[in-house]
């Protein structure tokens, strides 16, 4: 068994996915049994060696005949179909407890916690997308800043003169069209 390959896992209402991270595997080369609480997986690496890890005390019940994997470039991904959806698995083995059902309501009040093999800990996903709305600027002007600041020096050349040649109407990014001609202002249709 090699102590490179590593392997992650997360969960949906309906399924949970393992992925198993290892490159240039066939689908022929990977083998997985399901059982109701079980899952075996054997993988043929490139190398000659063979990968094996069994999930033996899956915390709660699979549906094995909805079970399935996909051999991808860099991973096999293997969906378990939870017996029981809506219920929140704590660890993917062993007895966890008391069985977590998950409303509507508290998915709202509270969100999701998903498991992690970070050594940085979990993420707060909802207050990063809090901060990405906050630090977005505001108008018009703000998204050319924007705009301005992250391109190119044709690009910010092309802005500039169909700017200042149009008197405001027109923004150009496009300086092989632009450097070449002057840039009329434009017209709307109500000027006709």
């Amino acid at each position: 068994m090699s102590s490179k390959i590593r392997h992650e896992w997360y969960q949906t209402d309906s399924h949970v996915t393992v992925e198993v991270f290892t490159k240039g595997l066939t689908k022929e080369a990977a083998t997985i049994t399901f059982e109701p609480r079980s899952v075996s997986i054997s993988l043929k690496l490139p190398t000659g060696n063979e990968f094996v890890l069994d999930l033996d005390e899956l915390s709660h019940t699979i549906v094995p005949a909805e079970c399935s994997f996909r051999v991808l470039s860099t991973k096999v991904e293997i969906k378990l179909k939870k017996e029981r959806e809506a219920i929140k698995w704590h660890a993917l083995e062993g007895d966890t407890g008391a069985e977590e059902a998950i409303s509507t309501a508290a998915t709202k009040a509270a969100p999701p916690s998903y498991p992690t093999s970070s050594k940085k800990g979990t993420t707060n996903w909802d207050a990063l997308a809090q901060k990405v709305e906050d630090d977005k600027p505001e108008g018009v002007n703000a998204l050319f800043q924007m705009l301005y600041k992250d391109a190119d020096e044709d690009t910010r050349r092309a802005m500039m003169k169909s700017f200042v040649e149009s008197q405001g109407t027109v923004l150009s990014t496009n300086w092989k069209e632009v450097g070449s001609k002057h840039v009329d202002i434009a017209r709307s249709k109500d000027d006709d």
